[in-house]
């Protein structure tokens, strides 16, 4: 069963550029996952400090594998974000392009 996550981030007060670097590099080596089928995000136009991950892996166990990347586990602990939420999505709500 697929593994689908929209997480909503905010970033500290002055750190939504460094938060955008960060997400734009675990980005690209999430996508290299073998068990990822989607990684983007959004930065809103209206308030650059919010994103919006959406996330799309074939199972459990691709998510877990992510989760315990190095790459990662470095994103976290930049401390960049300030808040967050993370919702799992029912199947068929985005799919990757």
């Amino acid at each position: 069963m697929y593994i689908q996550k929209i997480a909503c981030l905010t970033a500290k007060s002055g750190q939504a550029q460094q938060l955008r670097d960060a997400l734009l590099a675990l980005e690209a080596l999430t996508r290299d996952e073998p068990g990822c089928k989607a990684f983007t995000f959004y930065q809103a136009i209206s308030n650059p400090a919010a994103f919006t991950l959406l996330e799309w892996f074939v199972d459990q166990a691709a998510f877990d594998l992510h989760l315990a990347q190095p790459y990662t586990h470095a994103f976290f602990a930049r401390q960049l974000v300030a808040g967050g939420q993370a919702f799992d999505a029912s199947p068929g709500v985005f799919a990757p392009t």
